[in-house]
């Protein structure tokens, strides 16, 4: 697997040096073509269900001195903060933001198994810390875009970890928010590539459990005691968790279960926040921390590559709770 990574500051830089409506006139073209501004804006108009573009707001806010009525690029937040949000990209700009060895060492190596990512710094936008959009350009190559929006940083991070720095700032990105999304973006990638694509509904709760598995250990394997104190340890509800899972496992198999209804649970896995709060995320992150730690991180490479019945397999043979699940020759 092999990942191409840019980052594009363009929705945090333009806001932020434009002073006046001339200034966005100056700048028209930028910010119509950069890639990063094209992410923000289309998940904004996406989100807010709006039209309005970011060009056309920048020049009502310096026209009129405050955003127009909607706000849909949260502009008064931005301009409100602007010293604050230029020094932290500043320190942003030359800090390392990706670990993508770690996640290529996941999959087995392989120059046809490719992934383009665009990492985007925006301080405009819908107010939210972190997300992920895919999006074609302009000759129809798919990429991936992952947005951090600097201008929620501090009140992200203060209210999920309880406090702020730039050294903490940087591993969220780097490690919480671009391990976490990107494993899962390049394992959807690989599975496609092989032929991965599970038909039966048991089959995709099982990948979904080990891609988020993996996802969240990637997030937090630099620091587990701190994530730990901070998230708070899953251990007291770990059993309950055990058991809504192999309930929702047998339910699948006794064809309980809608076919949307399991692509409903994943993105309510993936809509959480933390790896507490949905049985999916705190039994895959658990089984993939136990497997780092009994038989080391070649145990989720071997996981990715032969598929999730090795993953639930390992787990099972160490005899701490029992997982249900398995493929039965």
């Amino acid at each position: 697997m092999k990942i191409h990574y840019t980052l594009d500051e363009s929705a945090a830089r333009l806001p932020l040096t434009i002073r006046s409506s001339e200034g966005v006139y100056d700048n028209a073209a930028a910010l119509r073509g950069a890639p990063g501004i094209q992410l923000v804006e289309l998940t904004t108009q996406h989100v807010l269900n709006t039209g309005a573009g970011l060009g056309d707001e920048l020049a009502h806010f310096f026209e009129e001195d405050a955003p127009s009525e909607a706000d849909p690029y949260n502009l008064k937040t931005c301009y409100a903060n602007r010293a604050v949000l230029e020094d932290l990209l500043r320190d942003l700009s030359e800090a390392p933001l990706v670990a993508l060895d770690e996640i290529e060492a996941l999959f087995p190596p392989s120059p046809d198994h490719e992934l383009n990512v665009l990492l985007a710094l925006t301080v405009v936008g819908v107010p939210a810390f972190g997300y992920v959009r895919t999006y074609d350009d302009s000759e129809g190559e798919e990429y991936h875009g992952i947005v951090v929006n600097l201008a929620q940083a501090r009140p992200h991070l203060e209210d999920t970890l309880g406090q702020f720095s730039l050294s903490l700032l940087i591993d969220t990105i780097r490690y919480g928010l671009f391990n976490h999304e990107v494993f899962q973006l390049a394992y959807g990638s690989f599975c496609e590539a092989i032929g991965r694509m599970p038909d039966r509904l048991s089959d995709r709760l099982k990948n979904t459990l080990m891609s988020r598995g993996i996802a969240w250990y990637m997030g937090y394997r630099h620091d587990l005691a701190f994530y730990d104190s901070a998230q708070g340890t899953p251990e007291d509800s770990l059993e309950a968790h055990v058991q809504q899972w192999n309930a929702l496992v047998a339910g699948v198999g006794k064809k309980k279960f809608a076919d949307w209804l399991v692509d409903d649970l994943s993105h309510a896995a993936s809509e959480s926040g933390h790896a507490s709060e949905q049985c999916i995320d705190v039994v895959g992150y658990h089984v993939a921390r136990t497997l780092a730690e009994h038989y080391g991180e070649g145990s989720l490479r071997d996981s990715v590559a032969e598929g999730p019945d090795t993953f639930l397999s390992l787990y099972n043979a160490l005899g701490e709770h029992r997982l249900d699940g398995l493929t039965r020759a």
